[in-house]
């Protein structure tokens, strides 16, 4: 079935860690050729049934690996995008997708020695033939390695399959949270339910008017959030989720201000004193809303990815005050993979904010950034409010200006934005359901 051959791969990651793609032309001849050579022949193909999905990391970010069969030639499909359903494909978009060759597993059958600059020459078989590879990653007799080739001809390393002991932990945590977490339309609702206790609380216990005045006034600031970039910063460091990391270094000027621990400090105040109701709200809600976060950190946290690495694309929910209102607004910050090789400075970042106002309707303002370059794009669903947006990019454009920001692009467009929350689909992993 496969040749033998003598493959220089450079295979840079733990085989218990995401998966890296190799940047090694494959001039060889055997075993990855021919996957290789597959691709081509598996892009002709014009029908092809799912069979089952995994989470991995491509080319830096999350992606999603779908196996698949047409023509009883297996395959797999990188998807970038919108995470799909295979259990009901027909709900989703196939969009972001490249078809990739089948995954092919090999075994560790023999290692040597590690040279000065760190590789280590490993011996690998499939089954019935053997061939070797080169590691920067030390490896042991009897480790297993599952590859897959790309369609730009890249090997593709990916992740072992973790063992039910070793996710039992964080799935257990994220089949209670899931369920329980509060959605994004009630937890805007709670949150103006307890400011509006907050300016009125009398006949509150002090506990927890201590509390919740705790919590309402370290709610983030529209004024302050425009006028100052560490004021927004300091907003995602306290949104809820870094609540951990926060405790850890017992970071003493930002703890009292962090969102999900203000939330558990109300709840237990109530809880304390044996109250099921504040006000007019449930117990069991601020509770929920404790969860609804603790399900986004989870989300994060489950990744497969290095856990000494971020995970992008990063999703932050802000509740913010502007003036006696408060509105969720939804953050997602992510790397553009192809710039991640660059020096830090001269990565290129790019940042989604979507606002759902009842003055406007949902709208989204993306931004790319890259050095001193910013584009910005608002998608509206509301014509009245593409017109008032587009009205208002000169004033934008004169303020960028101002703060000597190079413009790459401001515009405006009407169109009809995916819904901000869908409800998770049954997957055999709920490792998989990501927003």
């Amino acid at each position: 079935m496969i040749s033998d051959v003598s493959s220089k791969v450079n295979t840079a990651t733990n085989t218990q860690s995401a998966a890296n793609t190799a940047n090694q032309s494959l001039n060889d001849t055997g075993v990855l050729a021919k996957l290789s050579s597959e691709i081509k022949l598996i892009g002709h193909l014009k029908t092809a049934t799912l069979l089952g999905s995994e989470s991995l990391n491509f080319q830096g970010k999350p992606a999603q690996l779908l196996h698949a069969s047409s023509a009883q030639r297996p395959f797999s499909l990188i998807n970038t995008g919108t995470p799909i359903d295979v259990n009901n494909p027909k709900t989703s978009q196939f969009n972001n997708m490249t078809v990739a060759s089948r995954v092919l597993n090999l075994t560790v059958t023999a290692v040597g020695g590690t040279s000065s600059n760190g590789t280590q020459t490993a011996t690998v078989s499939d089954g019935d033939n053997s061939f070797s590879i080169l590691s920067q990653t030390t490896l042991k007799k009897g480790d297993n390695i599952r590859v897959l080739i790309d369609s730009s001809n890249n090997l593709q390393v990916l992740p072992s399959k973790l063992s039910a002991n070793a996710t039992s932990t964080q799935l257990d945590a994220i089949k209670h949270s899931l369920p329980r977490q509060l959605s994004l339309m009630d937890m805007s609702q709670l949150i103006k339910q307890l400011q509006s206790l907050n300016n009125n609380p009398a006949g509150l216990p002090e506990q927890t008017q201590a509390a919740l005045k705790q919590l309402t006034q370290h709610l983030p600031n529209l004024a302050a959030l425009t006028a100052s970039p560490e004021a927004m910063k300091n907003a995602i460091q306290n949104s809820g989720l870094f609540s951990e990391s926060l405790l850890a270094q017992d970071t003493k000027t930002q703890l009292p201000a962090d969102l999900k621990l203000n939330l558990i400090r109300l709840k237990d105040a109530q809880e304390s004193m044996s109250t099921i109701k504040l006000g007019g709200v449930q117990t069991e809600q601020i509770a929920n809303a404790v969860e609804r976060i603790t399900t986004n950190q989870l989300r994060h946290f489950t990744d497969l990815s290095p856990a000494s690495l971020p995970t992008y694309p990063l999703q932050i929910e802000l509740p913010i005050k502007d003036g006696q209102n408060s509105h969720f607004v939804q953050l997602e910050i992510d790397q553009d993979a192809s710039t991640q090789d660059h020096e830090k400075q001269d990565r290129r970042w790019l940042v989604k904010l979507k606002f759902d106002f009842e003055e406007t309707g949902r709208f989204d303002a993306r931004a790319s950034i890259q050095n001193n370059t910013v584009g910005v794009l608002f998608a509206a669903e509301n014509p009245d409010t593409v017109q008032a947006l587009q009205k208002n990019i000169p004033s934008l454009k004169e303020r960028l200006e101002e703060k000597d920001i190079s413009i790459n692009r401001l515009d405006a467009f009407q169109t009809a934005l995916p819904n901000q929350e869908t409800k998770p689909t049954k997957t055999s992993s709920l490792i998989d359901v990501r927003t």
